[in-house]
């Protein structure tokens, strides 16, 4: 099975919290780096009452070839907010259960 690079993220939303808010999947850890890069050069100076960052570290996960010919045609890679991560959820952190 082809891999990739995941990388979960955290919503954090003033007045409530932090709570998981998906992953993203990438074909190597440079394009997670650019993958962040733009997320972040999109986003405003000030700090937002409701945004995502990065959780914990990137680990590798097998994915099916439907999936990986999905991240291989996306720019940087894909982002699922709503599912559990491909893979083992990395050591580091939380996992969605469901």
């Amino acid at each position: 099975m082809p891999q990739v690079v995941v990388q979960k993220w955290l919503e954090s939303e003033s007045n409530w919290g932090t709570s998981p808010d998906g992953y993203s999947i990438h074909l190597t850890e440079a394009d997670l780096e650019v993958y962040i890069r733009d997320y972040w050069s999109k986003m405003p100076n000030e700090v937002q009452d409701v945004y995502s960052r990065p959780d914990g570290k990137p680990y590798m996960a097998d994915v099916d070839e439907t999936t990986f010919a999905m991240v291989k045609a996306s720019k940087s890679g894909l982002r699922e907010y709503y599912a559990k991560p491909p893979g083992s959820g990395g050591t580091d952190g939380w996992l969605v259960l469901s």
